[in-house]
């Protein structure tokens, strides 16, 4: 790691003491405020990590785009908060991703859904930063049982072939 990185490391440690403290005290409005906090937190940190690897590997001559994907091995990963509108509309959208730079549109993609094993071909549009196969998503959606608040995480495992499940991930929500 790096100067930087430590520094936003050391902030997020400090945000989520904070945001223990405040759930002690069921502070609900600094709660919100540290959540929002943590999360642009986080956002900076994969922005970084992000940015490293892009150097890297314009000095190393390739030109693939990756971002940091944690100790799962994986070449990138994307957690996505899904939306009920998202739902309704069996859209899978990667807006903040496209924005930060990790993927791109146009960009094929060969997926698995889990838990069901399903297979797929899909590629990110321009319009709406959604992946064209909705049919698809909508099934995942179901068969992972997806509701709104969730996140699911796209992994890529090697180059153009990804895994899409449902994260692990807990979302403090509004009460």
């Amino acid at each position: 790691m790096n100067k930087l990185t430590d520094e936003i490391e050391h902030a997020i440690t400090e945000t989520m003491q904070e945001i223990s403290s405040a759930a002690q005290r069921r502070d609900l409005n600094v709660l919100e405020h540290l959540t929002k906090k943590a999360s642009e937190l986080r956002a900076m940190k994969e922005q970084v990590a992000a940015i490293e690897n892009r150097v890297r590997a314009m000095k190393n001559g390739t030109h693939v785009v990756s971002a940091h994907a944690g100790n799962s091995g994986a070449i990138r990963e994307l957690v996505v908060e899904v939306t009920q509108g998202m739902i309704n509309q069996n859209l899978l959208t990667l807006s903040e991703h496209m924005r930060r730079g990790i993927i791109r549109s146009g960009e094929k993609l060969n997926i698995e859904a889990q838990p069901s094993g399903d297979r797929f071909e899909t590629e990110l549009l321009a319009s709406g930063n959604k992946l064209r196969e909705r049919g698809r998503i909508a099934r995942f959606y179901r068969d992972a049982g997806v509701r709104a608040g969730d996140c699911v995480v796209l992994r890529e495992v090697t180059p153009g072939h990804w895994q899409l499940k449902k994260a692990d991930i807990v979302r403090y929500k509004r009460v």
